[in-house]
């Protein structure tokens, strides 16, 4: 073999290894819990999406009555790292080869005054990204689709129903330290929240009796204090007696 030849081979063999590098690169591996699935339409075996109420229809669409469906668009597979898409929530979408979709439980999620949802904390959701449609006889029967598990990042938010502490007296505090930008609000409570006076600033979140306990009229008993940061959020308890 003279030099031109073991050079030019030499050269391929580069050019293939940057290819395969860079296809890699692009198009990040399968978690190993990925579960592959033949999802049939609603007319050929209803396939639903693991425990999720997921399936497709006639239409080929994705459709639930008791979840969230987020088409988070194009993606390079069912691993790809993308935070909770939480700003397109509906019931029904269309099946798109390609596409990256994320599937939440109602019970999961919270919509906070601002409008903003969140997915509380310690839970999961699916993620699953469509392979390609399932033909037969020219006909559309469903989808190859791949999907994860998934628990969100806590965004440094204490652990869900943590027990901030107890008040007892007029002008008593407790207090938590919280990660910045974060909003609240504290649920009504059948014996009254007027009793309890609730700031944040320097990322400190603190709570205040401003009135006695009081069983009958409040405040009295646990009190539930919703956090969100960015996507996620938790509930802390608060105790007055």
């Amino acid at each position: 073999m003279n030099t031109k030849k073991i050079v030019g081979i030499f050269l391929l063999s580069l050019c293939t290894m940057c290819f395969v590098n860079c296809s890699d690169d692009d198009t990040p591996d399968d978690p190993a819990d990925t579960i592959t699935l033949n999802m049939l339409n609603e007319h050929n075996g209803k396939t639903y999406l693991g425990e999720s109420n997921v399936y497709i229809n006639e239409a080929n669409n994705f459709i639930t009555s008791k979840n969230f469906i987020s088409d988070v668009g194009n993606g390079a597979g069912v691993g790809a790292n993308i935070l909770p898409s939480l700003t397109n929530l509906t019931h029904e979408v269309a099946v798109t080869p390609g596409h990256i979709y994320q599937i939440f439980d109602k019970n999961t999620l919270i919509d906070f005054p601002s409008g903003n949802y969140a997915i509380q904390v310690e839970t999961s959701y699916y993620q699953a990204y469509v392979v390609s449609k399932i033909v037969n006889s020219d006909m559309n029967i469903g989808a190859i689709v791949k999907y994860i598990s998934v628990f969100p990042n806590n965004n440094g938010l204490p652990a869900y129903r943590y027990n901030i502490g107890s008040l007892y007296r007029i002008g008593e505090t407790v207090e938590l330290a919280l990660p910045q930008d974060i909003e609240f609000f504290l649920k009504e409570h059948s014996a009254g929240i007027k009793g309890l006076n609730v700031t944040y600033a320097n990322n400190k979140l603190r709570i205040t009796l401003t009135k006695a306990p009081d069983i009958v009229n409040g405040p009295y008993g646990t009190f539930d204090l919703y956090i969100r940061s960015n996507n996620v959020f938790t509930i802390v308890e608060v105790h007055v007696e």
